[in-house]
């Protein structure tokens, strides 16, 4: 019966009925700033079998009863295909053959796409415009790099999903639903350097960094100034991964499984000693041959069963350039691995940096190498250490190399315990 001036609107059938009685005699709800109707008052469980097939995709933005959305009986689901790929993902994240890290940025793209289509959209029926609204719908904090990234990882998904015959085949994307042109992503980097600085560090930085700072967190950045060690490796770093007697490390990288050896400055080493013999006992028997523990006794980076990491590298660097007043955005530990491929190139050796760094060359030339010399790589590890190293003289002005804090310069035999290098 039509709903009149004088009808009597129903309560709601139970407390937590989502939607309300209209006075036009339908049940509905105010979902993004829009009124809904879903049915009839005399057929409310109608009505809120409506709501629950099209909330996902109003609250994503989509108009299921205007843009054709199909919500086809028994066809593969947004939802379904995201799940199968990431048990596909999970799959090799056991085998090692992906890292935790990247199995956990695949769920986050996948709980993005998810939560833009809604649940019950079939898969297959997703179209250009579709992919289009998706990109537009990012949050405006995304820079190109990161959405760049996010698009390849949601397109591999879907990729992965036509392969394995989940569905028919391979969705049109669009011309809108690419990777940003690395001419944008290079515009964007240079404004956040005019804006920021770059995300390096000088010499004098770096040393009055390690000026203030002790124990395995000082052994850390000269790891990372004399090789471009990261995060990660330094918290995985063990004592039978490195020749103490000669200097080397030889490893691949694991991120990458690339080839990686360095020579390691005397300093360096002398660092990672300290450090070891400052360490407390492990509170984990397996830990026991890592290199560097917190005063807890645990890793100073390592990841949880759920494949967070907890890095206490970061925070206590964070800390360390916030005491020195160098902290900017986007600067961090890793920065020390910029400074040094940014430093080591300067030897005019890109070959041996990229070999220190464990850089994948995909050159023809990295196919026929069979291998690089070791007094290339001492030489690019010299060359950062001179540099770290060579201070320029307050009074005369003359550069001078010295490990020490406090120096006296050789030409004018002044004391200088600051530095302008």
């Amino acid at each position: 019966m039509p709903a009149t001036s004088t009808t009597r609107k129903p309560a709601r059938p139970y407390k937590e009925f989502p939607l309300f009685a209209h006075p036009n005699g339908q049940w509905a709800k105010k979902i993004k700033g829009k009124q809904w109707y879903f049915g009839k008052w005399e057929d409310h469980e109608s009505a809120l079998q409506r709501y629950l097939d099209e909330i996902d995709d109003i609250q994503a933005g989509r108009d299921p009863r205007r843009q054709g959305i199909e919500l086809v009986p028994d066809a593969v689901t947004v939802a379904d295909m995201c799940n199968l790929f990431l048990a596909a993902m999970d799959v090799k994240r056991g085998a090692g053959e992906i890292t935790t890290r990247h199995f956990l940025d695949c769920t986050n793209s996948c709980k993005t796409v998810i939560a833009h289509f809604g649940r019950r959209v079939a898969a297959s029926t997703l179209k250009a415009s579709d992919f289009a609204a998706l990109r537009k719908a990012f949050p405006p904090t995304w820079g190109p790099a990161k959405t760049g990234t996010e698009i390849q990882r949601m397109r591999s998904a879907f990729k992965w999903a036509a392969e394995s015959e989940v569905i028919p085949s391979m969705p049109n994307f669009g011309p809108n639903f690419k990777r940003p042109a690395k001419r944008i992503i290079r515009l964007a980097r240079q404004e956040r350097q005019a804006e920021h600085g770059t995300l390096d560090f000088t010499a004098q930085q770096l040393r009055t960094l390690l000026e203030n700072t002790n124990g395995w967190l000082r052994a850390c950045i000269l790891i990372a100034i004399n090789s471009g060690f990261g995060n990660a490796d330094c918290g995985r770093l063990k004592v039978n991964h490195i020749d103490f007697d000669d200097g080397w490390y030889d490893l691949p990288r694991r991120k990458t499984g690339i080839s990686r050896r360095f020579h390691l400055w005397q300093e360096t080493r002398d660092a990672i000693h300290e450090a070891m013999q400052l360490r407390p006992i492990a509170k984990d028997e397996a830990d026991d041959a890592l290199c560097f523990l917190t005063s807890h006794g645990r890793p100073v980076w390592w990841e949880t069963e759920s494949g967070r990491s907890c890095d206490n590298i970061a925070k206590s660097f964070l800390k360390l350039c916030k005491k020195c007043k160098m902290y900017k955005p986007g600067r961090n530990f890793y920065s020390l691995r910029r400074t040094f491929e940014t430093v080591g190139g300067n030897s005019k050796d890109q070959v041996a940096v990229n070999y220190s760094m464990g850089h994948e060359d995909e050159s023809m030339a990295a196919v026929y190498r069979q291998g690089i010399d070791d007094q290339r790589l001492i030489d690019v590890a010299e060359h950062v250490r001179q540099w770290l190293w060579t201070r320029k003289c307050n009074e005369c002005g003359e550069t001078q190399f010295s490990v020490a804090d406090e120096w006296t310069c050789a030409s004018c035999d002044k004391d200088n315990p600051v530095d302008a290098g």
